[in-house]
């Protein structure tokens, strides 16, 4: 997507320098290279953040990335939909990859599915991202029908109510999205969790909201009524790793996500995440990198 030193950040003011979008301020940007021959290009190793919610569309090839931490790979005739907040890496392309990216403003996301009655809670990164399948050649038509239209509208010039027709249309393309595949298909996010893993998402919310000036167990577990040892068991049940792994990876990830997509120095970093000193900031982040945050700032 960017081989430059500095990746893109994934938000709505402006659209990214380094790539020919299609763009309305403060709403959405679009991309594809449907009509290209894309050899694989190298991937830039540098997580990125996410400001809006995120569309990334395989129609031929595929890729592998990480959302907060975790593997996936993309497919073709898949769609992978990534919210507001969320840290991706990307790490891997198929060669002549064909693919449509869009960022889309979360609130319009938010209302149609409040219409539709569905629930998704915004502080739980970790479950803030899914893979629809498109089974049917009508299906995959129909999409790309409602996309073109999008495009279309967007390369217009300013016209008023341009703002509201663009964000209808996208309205109609995620609640036709909706529909896709069956019961099967159903992000784990819409159903209701079972008591371990509603700890686990609880701990979580509490981790996102915290996790700047509160890095220890006991504190969660306070918070949740629980004992350390039960949150613990709890979290490594759940999701396979130890709560302080988790602790560490988030604050090591956000780390990386400022050094390389913010224009703080090192200090202001080891600020914003509330460490005693740039000293102590400085060997934390080696131990979970390998790096000094000037290295990979510097990457």
């Amino acid at each position: 997507m960017t081989s430059d030193k500095t990746p893109l950040t994934l938000n709505l003011s402006s659209p990214p320098p380094s790539i020919n979008v299609y763009w309305l301020k403060n709403s959405c940007w679009i991309f594809d290279n449907i009509d290209q021959h894309v050899e694989r290009q190298e991937i830039d190793p540098f997580p990125v953040k996410t400001e809006t919610m995120f569309v990334c569309w395989i129609l031929e090839g595929g890729l592998d990335l990480t959302v907060n931490l975790q593997p996936i790979s993309v497919h073709q005739r898949q769609i992978l939909v990534i919210m507001s907040g969320c840290v991706l890496q990307l790490k891997n392309s198929v060669d002549n990859t064909k693919l449509i990216l869009m960022a889309i403003d979360a609130n319009i996301v938010k209302g149609v599915l409040r219409k539709m009655g569905l629930y998704m809670s915004l502080a739980d990164r970790y479950f803030h991202f899914f893979i629809r399948n498109i089974e049917s050649d009508e299906s995959l038509q129909r999409n790309l029908d409602i996309y073109r239209f999008i495009k279309r509208e967007l390369s217009e010039p300013d016209y008023e109510n341009k703002a509201e027709v663009i964000k209808r249309l996208f309205e109609v393309w995620i609640i036709k999205n909706m529909e896709l595949g069956n019961a099967q298909d159903v992000p784990s996010m819409y159903k209701p969790p079972t008591r371990k893993e509603q700890i686990f998402r609880d701990f979580l919310s509490l981790l996102d909201q915290d996790f700047r000036r509160e890095r220890s167990i006991s504190y969660y577990a306070d918070r949740m009524c629980l004992t350390p040892k039960y949150l613990s068991t709890t979290i490594r049940e759940v999701s396979g790793k130890h709560g302080m792994q988790w602790i560490d990876e988030y604050v090591a990830l956000e780390a990386k996500a400022l050094l390389r997509n913010s224009d703080m120095s090192v200090k202001q970093v080891s600020d914003n995440l509330n460490f005693p000193s740039q000293s102590m900031f400085g060997r934390f982040f080696r131990k979970m990198t390998g790096y000094s945050p000037k290295q990979y700032k510097m990457l």
